[in-house]
């Protein structure tokens, strides 16, 4: 049986959180050990008229304001990288207890340039932990590169999400 200890769910425009949640909520239910983070966005409003962007963490459900307005005049607003990395530090400080999945909510823009969630998904790794990650189109070329040789994708469907989750549990028991 062959492990890929990453599994990239790949969308565009479909509500990958709501995905994500479902899928964390039935393995939580199942007793699992699940880490990491999914986003979710408040009304759009400010000078800006942008929405605010939260993380909220699994199993802990601590939340954490990823977004910063810009100000007046700004076309949107910013991630914030040090909100952000102090998400990170939270979920990998939980992995460090001990979990059976990391699921995080996005492989972007910072991971396809060496940044946000990138370190966090590498100490998973190190830990043998396996991780489920969505991927955009934009980014399909940047995962590929650093997923090589230990990611696989799966389509946006639960049963086969499911299925990758406890084969990979099987091969690593069996390692």
């Amino acid at each position: 049986m062959t492990f890929f200890p990453l599994a990239a769910v790949r969308f565009e425009h479909d509500d990958i959180d709501g995905f994500l949640s479902k899928v964390a909520r039935t393995l939580i239910s199942d007793g699992y050990r699940i880490r990491g983070a999914l986003q979710t966005r408040g009304a759009e409003g400010g000078a800006c008229h942008c929405a605010d962007m939260d993380l909220t963490t699994l199993g802990s459900s601590r939340v954490f304001r990823i977004s910063q307005p810009l100000g007046n005049g700004s076309q949107g607003c910013r991630l914030h990288p040090g909100a952000l990395a102090q998400c990170s530090s939270f979920i990998e400080a939980e992995l460090e207890e001990g979990a059976d999945l990391l699921i995080l909510n996005r492989f972007g823009r910072g991971e396809s340039e060496g940044r946000g969630f990138r370190e966090l998904i590498s100490r998973a790794i190190e830990l043998d932990v396996p991780v489920l990650i969505a991927v955009r189109p934009t980014y399909e070329e940047a995962w590929a590169e650093f997923g090589a040789g230990l990611s696989c994708d799966l389509p946006m469907t639960q049963d086969i999400v499911l299925t990758w989750f406890h084969q990979t549990r099987e091969a690593r028991n069996a390692a």
